[in-house]
């Protein structure tokens, strides 16, 4: 269940390039508007369908943004980490959201909503300039997964995606569950396990416990992902 938190400062805001051209108090006057907010594992923060007139900025923690099909089954449009945010693609469009997002472990976010950015780029031209090319690098990544996800092969399918999480969160370790990891690239967790194994054995990655892969050698997992494409 989400609490307000009494505790948020300017980071919320600082932490991401969207909005560091603005002056201290130009932020602080941004956050003073927004909705602080804390989650505890397994929270819902918002739903599918539910209107997109905000911007969340995670503040620390792990969210899973993620749809399930009229099956039942989970997919994992991305998991967002400390300093990402989201909303931004719909918020102008009078839209809904087309996803859900679900905290992983503790988490803390900040809503900025619509009214208060239409006001800054009023104020300030260069963060909606700066808002269309961060709409447009979320556009290339969903591309890249696009055509990760084409790959049949799973062991290629893995090694591309931990490249592709490692370039996402700019970190060579990745700490996700083999559960999401397989919700993400619709692969089973069982050969997630395997396969793992097998690029942990040739020496490109690192299994740290069953949360963390640390990547040793890129260029084994490239090998491993181009001989498939």
């Amino acid at each position: 269940m989400a609490h307000e938190c009494s505790c948020c400062n300017r980071l919320c805001t600082s932490r991401i390039s969207l909005f560091d051209s603005l002056s201290f108090e130009e932020q602080k006057e941004l956050i003073t508007k927004a909705q602080h907010l804390d989650y505890g594992k397994g929270d819902t923060i918002f739903i599918e369908n539910d209107p997109a007139d905000k911007i969340m900025i995670i503040r620390y923690g792990k969210i899973k943004i993620n749809r399930y099909s009229m099956e039942g089954k989970e997919f994992v449009l991305d998991i967002l980490d400390e300093g990402d945010f989201y909303g931004e693609q719909n918020i102008f469009g009078g839209n809904l959201l087309e996803a859900n997002a679900v905290a992983l472990g503790d988490s803390g976010v900040c809503m900025i909503y619509l009214k208060d950015i239409q006001d800054l780029i009023l104020r300030k031209p260069e963060i909606g300039i700066k808002l269309l090319h961060v709409i447009g690098h979320k556009l290339s990544l969903a591309n890249e997964l696009v055509r990760l996800l084409s790959v049949n092969n799973a062991k290629a399918r893995i090694a591309g995606f931990i490249l592709f999480r490692s370039n996402r969160i700019n970190s060579e370790t990745i700490e996700l569950t083999r559960e999401d990891i397989a919700a993400y690239i619709n692969v089973r967790r069982e050969t997630i396990s395997r396969k793992m194994g097998e690029l942990s054995r040739e020496g490109a990655i690192a299994l740290e416990g069953n949360r963390k892969v640390r990547i040793l050698k890129k260029d084994l997992l490239r090998e491993a992902f181009d001989n498939d494409v």
